[in-house]
């Protein structure tokens, strides 16, 4: 890389790294900068900083282009910009999403804009980078998937509970597991559910991962998922997976877990029996998911990134 960029991360809280595509954003920008010639190739523009920041960087020429993990290219920018997209089901389900008709207004258009004007986007999997197509008109020349890595987590003895992780909202689906889960612990008494993502509980990250290490099972009944990451950390300790059919999902799993359609109850109450009883082997998850490292997530980025910057 020739030129210096700027990674824009004020989509970050200030204090820790968040959920989702924050953490996600953080992690790549650690393997970036480790993978950089020189520290000071790289530039990590904060939430701190504001967009003010941003354009006093490209002003006194401190950063040649601008990769955006969000995916919301910042307007008015006159340096390349290449956004990183996560989700384009807000175009389609907007039910799914809390906003305002006003602001989903102004923010998909402004995405839209970046899009179109981005000189290459990455995805982090093949269903975004289909759907953005499909929705935007981009050439798919003009993408390429990166996915996403994750740092692993290790194996923990297992207890008695099944795992939803993550952001609640209608598109995870959670009321179909809840609705169900009467009906398993007729058949495993001793079975708990934990949903663990707001409203339901705040953790950090440490604590996080001693929820996952320690779960029976990991469940995700999404109806769309852009990428699946929640999955492929469980699959990394060793824990069964059983998730939805949908979306990028698929992708991320393989064959290393199970997957259903979102709404079929019995699939999924039989599915979450036989993990209770032992009859799920988490082993061959952990051997998928080494095939997602951030180290390599970063060196297709940066390969790209090359060639404009």
């Amino acid at each position: 890389m020739h030129g210096r960029l700027g990674i824009d991360l004020r989509h970050v809280p200030v204090h820790g790294a968040g959920a989702g595509v924050s953490h996600a954003s953080v992690e790549l920008a650690e393997a970036l900068i480790q993978l950089a010639v020189s520290r000071r190739q790289i530039e990590l523009l904060n939430k701190k900083g504001g967009f003010l920041t941003v354009r006093k960087f490209i002003r006194d020429k401190k950063i040649d282009c601008l990769l955006v993990p969000s995916g919301a290219v910042p307007p008015f920018m006159n340096i390349p910009c290449f956004p990183w997209v996560h989700d384009v089901e807000i175009f389609e389900h907007p039910e799914w999403f809390d906003q305002s008709f006003l602001k989903r207004a102004i923010t998909t258009r402004l995405f839209l804009r970046g899009i179109h004007r981005a000189p290459h986007i990455f995805t982090v999997s093949e269903d975004t980078k289909e759907k953005l197509v499909r929705m935007s008109g981009v050439a798919e020349q003009r993408i390429t998937v990166t996915y996403q890595g994750i740092k692993p987590i290790a194996p923990g003895s297992k207890k008695r509970y099944a795992l939803i992780l993550g952001s609640v909202n209608p598109r995870k689906n959670i009321p179909f597991i809840q609705q169900i889960w009467p009906e398993v612990q007729k058949r495993i008494s001793d079975a708990e559910l934990i949903i663990a993502g707001q409203p339901y509980m705040t953790f950090d990250d440490q604590e996080r991962d001693e929820l996952i290490r320690h779960a029976t099972v990991l469940l995700l009944p999404s109806f769309h998922e852009g990428f699946g990451r929640t999955a492929l950390e469980a699959m990394s300790a060793g824990v069964p997976v059983i998730a939805s059919n949908r979306g990028a999902i698929p992708e991320v799993v393989g064959d290393a877990g199970r997957l259903y359609d979102p709404t079929d109850r019995h699939a999924w109450i039989e599915g979450i029996v036989s993990a209770f009883n032992d009859s799920l082997d988490g082993s061959r998850g952990m051997e998928r998911s080494r095939l997602f490292s951030w180290d390599k997530t970063a060196r297709i980025m940066l390969a790209k990134l090359e060639e404009y910057c």
